[in-house]
Formats: structure tokens, sequence, C-alpha cells
């Protein structure tokens, strides 16, 4: 009988040569690999969501820009009334 019986419990060392290079048996390289990459996901995962809210603020300042420019043109052209027609029109001053 041995000095340390196995009772079934995972032992520090392995039983049999074959142990060591079982392809199933995760090593803690494969764990920290595998950790890290849970971490990579949820990075790119706030990424994507950082780049969605980027987009939309982009698409709202386009409008911004947009909404400004063609209100400027339709003073410009003289498509509000009255005041186009007297900004291009001044009165003349008076001598």
């Amino acid at each position: 009988m041995a000095a340390f019986p196995d009772h079934g419990f995972a032992t520090a060392q392995p039983r049999r040569a074959a142990d060591v290079y079982d392809p199933m048996r995760l090593s803690v390289i494969h764990i920290v690999a595998s950790l890290a990459a849970a971490v990579c996901v949820v990075i790119a995962f706030i990424a994507a969501g950082a780049g969605l809210i980027s987009g939309l603020f982009m698409l709202m300042a386009f409008g911004a820009l947009g909404f400004i420019a063609w209100t400027a043109l339709r003073h410009a052209l003289g498509d509000d009334g009255e005041r186009a027609s007297a900004a291009r029109n001044p009165v003349q001053p008076k001598r």
C-alpha cells in the first residue's frame, strides 16, 4: 500500500504519462488565454457601443449643419418674404 493513498481526488502529479499529453486537459495558459479573450470581447462590445453613439452624434451634427445651411440659403435667396428683399435692396441713405 502506498504511503499516501489516492482516494479518488485529483493529485498534483499525473497518474500516468498519457495524462500529461491529454488534448482535453486544460492548462494554465489555456485558462489565461480564455480570460484574455473574454476581456477582449467585452472591450469590443464597449467600443462598438461607443462607435454607435458617436455615429448618432455625427448624424445629429450633420442634420444641424444642414439646417443651418438651408436656413441661410433660404434667407439669402429671398424665400422668406420682406427681410430678404430688404436686405437685397437697402434704403438709400438721405443726403
